[in-house]
């Protein structure tokens, strides 16, 4: 039995409706608040052990259904030159006898398959509404909402992002977000598949892609831009321009062809956060990118959040006390998440030194063998 009987989400994210799902299947009850709703619209790699939260939240074989496979000996991962000359087939990525074949998946997707599995579980999903205050009673945590309602919950997940007011609520002293000099575009490119998949390093920046079976091409790049600075959606457009045409492979020659001046574009920051080892006070527990959002340089920072609410889910109903489910879930989950954090941020920094691609895949290697470890 949990040692728990009702729970406050805030933040409808892949954190946030993952642990609504594994919390119900331990018996939880379940409030969750989402302020935004709706996914954009880009796609998400979930590879290594993600792959086995996805079937520990029994919504496996739908993602597989919906997204893309990458078996054995796909180039997805694959380093190339601004030629199209492979360079590197990309860092070593672990096996174990049983591994469930890794998918790439459209966001939005993902988001419907999550969110349709925890509304079927019984969790209460409210759409436009975000948390206002939490404090600490003998009773419980009293949550008040923007909507007006107040519940007195046993445990409350703050979920909602890098960005998280949950955090600032709980840890006013925490650190901020940082930027590491990097910037990420994603593009859905229309069209039929382009074969060469892979990753393409030229002059400005690198470019991959791969195909998604809603009939378009994930396209995401990431830029060096020690100095952030904002452009206006017409000076996007010109930069992506300008380092598309920084190739002459093929296959981004094709995709250049298919760069329409009303492309929508999502320029991000990479900024990334660590949470120091203690992410819980009073009955409130940061998860997912409010606690340790990373670059995506090991391709795993959704691959975390499912695997945190995973975990969560098993603690709640194992442990005898909150307190003892909250130890067990640091105990598992944050050397884990330092590693991802860590070498994702180094390995961007590794590419801000124009380092060598070897030293880079390395790096990624090393890491990725870190984490192919059960959680």
């Amino acid at each position: 039995m949990a040692c728990v009987s009702r729970a406050a989400i805030i933040g409808g994210g892949v954190a946030g409706l993952a642990a609504g799902i594994a919390l119900r299947k331990a018996g939880v009850e379940c409030d969750l608040v989402e302020l935004v709703g709706g996914a954009e619209g880009a796609s998400l790699g979930l590879s290594g052990r993600a792959a086995e939260a996805l079937a520990d939240l029994d919504i496996y074989d739908e993602c597989y259904a919906n997204g893309t496979p990458w078996e054995a000996d796909t180039r997805a991962a694959s380093q190339s030159d601004a030629a199209g000359n492979m360079i590197s087939p990309g860092p070593a990525r672990p096996n174990w006898p049983g591994a469930r074949t890794p998918v790439g998946i459209y966001r939005p997707k993902l988001a419907e398959i999550l969110e349709n599995k925890a509304r079927s579980l019984g969790v209460n999903i409210r759409i436009g509404v975000s948390a206002e205050s939490i404090t600490e009673t003998d009773a419980g945590a009293v949550v008040k909402f923007s909507d007006g309602v107040e519940g007195t919950y046993d445990l409350v997940i703050g979920a909602d992002g890098i960005k998280s007011r949950t955090r600032e609520m709980i840890f006013p002293d925490a650190p901020s977000p940082r930027y590491s000099g990097q910037v990420s575009i994603r593009w859905m490119a229309p069209g039929p598949k382009i074969v060469e998949e892979g990753w393409y390093n030229g002059p400005l920046g690198r470019v991959g892609f791969y195909y998604l079976p809603q009939g378009m091409i994930y396209v995401p790049a990431v830029v060096d831009m020690p100095e952030l600075r904002r452009m206006t959606p017409e000076e996007e457009y010109a930069y992506y321009v300008r380092l598309l045409e920084s190739y002459t492979a093929p296959a981004i020659v094709e995709l250049r062809r298919r760069l329409t001046p009303d492309a929508k574009l999502i320029f991000r920051p990479f900024n990334w956060i660590l949470v120091p080892d203690i992410w819980h006070k009073g009955r409130t527990l940061l998860i997912g990118d409010a606690a340790h959002a990373t670059t995506a340089h090991m391709g795993m920072g959704a691959g975390m959040a499912l695997e945190d609410a995973v975990v969560l889910g098993q603690c709640i109903a194992q442990a005898e006390t909150l307190e003892q489910a909250f130890e067990r879930f640091m105990a598992r989950r944050y050397e884990r998440v330092k590693t991802v954090v860590e070498t994702s941020v180094a390995a961007s920094q590794l590419e801000l030194r124009n380092a060598p691609t070897a030293e880079k895949m390395a790096l990624l290697a090393t890491g990725l063998k870190a984490i192919a470890q059960p959680y």
